[in-house]
C-alpha cells in the first residue's frame, strides 16, 4: 500500500515538473496531453489517474497553493483580525518564494488562470468566517486583500519588480496603524 501511494506521488511530481519544463517552452493553451506524458515519461493512463486534462494539471497548482493557505488559517488561530492578516501575508508569500520559478511560469501563461481571483476569495472567506466580519469589514478585507494580491501578480509577472517584502513590512504597518481595515 505504501508502495502504490510512493508511486502516484512521484508520478504526480513527474507530471507536475513535465508540465513546468514545457511551459518555458510554449503558452499552456499549446500543451497537450501527449506532450505532458512524453516528457514525464509516464503512460496517458496514468496521467489521467491524477487529472483529467492539461487544464486541470494547471488548476492543480492553484488548488495546492489554497489548500496550503487554508490548512495554515485554520491551524493559525489568532485572537485579533490584524495579527491573523500579517501571518497570511507572510505565508502566502513564503509559498510563493519556496517555488517562485514554478509561480512565476504559471502567472505568465495565456489561459485564463484564476489563480489571483480564488486566492483572495479564500483569503476573504476564511476571514470572514473566523471572526464574523461584518459587511464593512469583509470590504475593507476586499481592497485590503486584493491590492496584496495584485501586488504578489506584478511580483510573479515581472522579474525588476521591488522587493514584496517590503510592501508585506508596509501593509503590515498601515494595518497595525488602523488605516486599513
Amino acid at each position: 500500500m505504501k508502495n502504490e501511494y510512493r508511486n502516484a506521488a512521484r508520478s504526480k511530481v513527474l507530471i507536475k515538473n513535465a508540465f513546468i519544463e514545457l511551459l518555458k517552452e510554449k503558452p499552456a493553451s499549446k500543451i497537450t496531453v501527449t506532450d505532458i506524458i512524453q516528457r514525464a515519461n509516464v503512460s496517458r493512463g496514468t496521467f489521467y489517474a491524477h487529472y483529467l486534462d492539461a487544464r486541470d494539471l494547471l488548476e492543480s497548482f492553484e488548488r495546492d497553493f489554497i489548500d496550503q493557505l487554508i490548512r495554515f488559517t485554520r491551524k493559525h488561530r489568532e485572537p485579533l483580525l490584524v495579527d491573523k492578516i500579517e501571518l497570511l501575508l507572510y505565508k502566502a508569500l513564503d509559498i510563493l518564494k519556496e517555488d517562485y520559478e514554478t509561480y512565476c511560469s504559471l502567472a505568465n501563461q495565456d489561459f485564463d488562470f484564476s489563480f489571483f481571483k480564488n486566492v483572495k476569495d479564500t483569503i476573504i472567506r476564511e476571514l470572514v468566517i473566523e471572526y464574523s466580519a461584518d459587511e464593512e469589514i469583509e470590504r475593507g478585507l476586499n481592497i485590503y486583500i486584493g491590492g496584496y494580491i495584485m501586488l504578489l501578480r506584478e511580483w510573479l509577472e515581472n522579474p525588476n519588480f521591488e522587493s514584496m517584502e517590503e510592501y508585506v513590512r508596509t501593509l503590515v504597518r498601515l494595518v497595525h496603524q488602523g488605516i486599513i481595515i
